[in-house]
């Protein structure tokens, strides 16, 4: 048990009112550590986390979570057939069908490559992704095959409203009389989505899979079908199901093996921006045994007074380790709060710094986003903040130990 005299001592140690003001320097410093180093690894954590999160998300909504496609270039039939013996076998998926090209965009005095995705309406209202972005008359008009849905950072790029025409120019050509010529076409634009992914919102273009099948003259009725499931967690268990009903030339690919580099490397950034930034505490701790070892060092005298007076080496042993584990507490606390309210309000500050510095700190271009995404997962922070309490309360042993250990005699003699 700690007795009310060994917090009394540890609180006079830790905060003199004598002129020996040098180790409350050295004190805040190892506090500001611990704090800095906590907050720091919260906050890359969130980021990273909610990076991950957000592209994930983003992508698997576009994309879907499972593919069906045929192998060796062979065309699915039956399509339909096929739909309804995968809704009857598992409920929670929902299948879409997919028709894919590629072509030049042409508006004014501005050419791009887009990607086109030909799809059916019902594709935007099974994906929550597109709730906010997409209405029911635009809905209405995509199944009616009226016109193209086009990403809202196109949108801005061309300053384009709905009703205007986009030229697009397929990489398939047309046989005439009179040669080959490049298969061009006018769309209406109907309306306009936002994923949030700039990558999407610049370049994807969603047609109604009829008018996209007229348009590239493609003699198969899709290319693929999409997969989207309720529950994210058992994928591996709905590819499972569905390889058991699909035939034998089709086959089922996951997310996972269609985005292996990206989403391994984010796992892998991770877990090293994690062990990095624990070394930043790590030194804090280091820092904090330094602090400890000079307080033992200035309260010499004070701790031979307490010995004579009779104070146990164990209690001396408890006032040492309070004193460290007080600075660690404390610091660990003032990292959480620092950390918590900088996640809350961080794309504040980072408008507010790309204002002082005029520059752009992160481009949607490189970073994908348009804003940076942050997920606080308190159960990551709860080890966070245990390991920094754990690495403070080691800090404190070798100094308290060494205080202890001394003899009486030689803390009051006359140097």
């Amino acid at each position: 048990m700690i007795s009310f005299f060994e917090l009394w001592v540890s609180y006079k140690f830790l905060f003199p009112q004598t002129k020996e003001k040098f180790f409350s320097i050295i004190t805040f410093i190892s506090f500001a550590g611990i704090a800095l180093g906590v907050a720091t690894l919260i906050i890359v954590m969130s980021v990273m986390n909610g990076f991950r999160e957000e592209l994930t998300s983003k992508i698997l909504g576009v994309n879907g979570h499972l593919k069906i496609q045929p192998l060796n270039g062979l065309e699915i039939k039956n399509v339909v057939a096929l739909e309804s013996r995968i809704e009857e076998k598992i409920n929670t998926i929902k299948t879409h069908k997919v028709l894919m090209g590629q072509g030049l965009l042409n508006y004014s005095t501005f050419s791009t490559g887009v990607i086109m995705k030909g799809v059916e309406s019902q594709y935007f209202q099974d994906r929550k992704i597109f709730n906010q972005s997409l209405d029911s008359e635009t809905l209405e008009l995509f199944s009616n095959n009226e016109g193209i849905l086009v990403g809202e950072k196109l949108r801005k790029k061309l300053n384009i409203k709905v009703g205007d025409r986009l030229n697009i120019l397929s990489p398939d050509n047309v046989e005439t009389i009179l040669g080959n010529f490049p298969r061009s076409a006018s769309f209406k634009i109907i309306g306009f989505f936002s994923i949030g992914m700039y990558e999407y919102d610049s370049s994807l273009i969603y047609f109604p899979i009829e008018l996209i099948k007229k348009f590239l003259n493609s003699k198969n009725e899709i290319d693929f079908l999409e997969l989207y499931v309720d529950d994210f967690d058992r994928i591996s268990f709905y590819k499972k199901e569905i390889k058991s009903i699909i035939p034998s030339f089709l086959r089922v690919i996951d997310w996972r093996e269609l985005n292996p580099s990206l989403f391994n490397a984010l796992e892998v950034e991770r877990n090293v921006m994690f062990l990095i930034l624990f070394l930043i505490i790590l030194v804090a701790a280091f820092n904090l045994v330094s602090s400890m070892i000079i307080l033992v060092s200035t309260k010499s005298r004070d701790i031979g007074v307490l010995r004579t007076l009779g104070v146990g080496k164990n209690q001396l042993l408890k006032i040492f380790i309070i004193n460290g584990f007080f600075i660690g507490l404390c610091g660990t606390i003032l990292g959480f709060i620092l950390g918590i309210i900088f996640c809350l309000n961080i794309n504040d500050v980072k408008q507010m710094l790309e204002y002082l510095l005029d520059f752009e700190l992160f481009s949607e271009e490189i970073y994908f986003f348009t804003k940076l995404p942050v997920i606080i997962d308190f159960f990551q922070i709860s080890k966070i903040l245990i390991i920094s309490l754990f690495l403070s309360f080691v800090a404190t042993i070798y100094p308290s130990i060494k205080a202890s250990r001394v003899e009486p005699i030689n803390l009051i003699k006359w140097d």
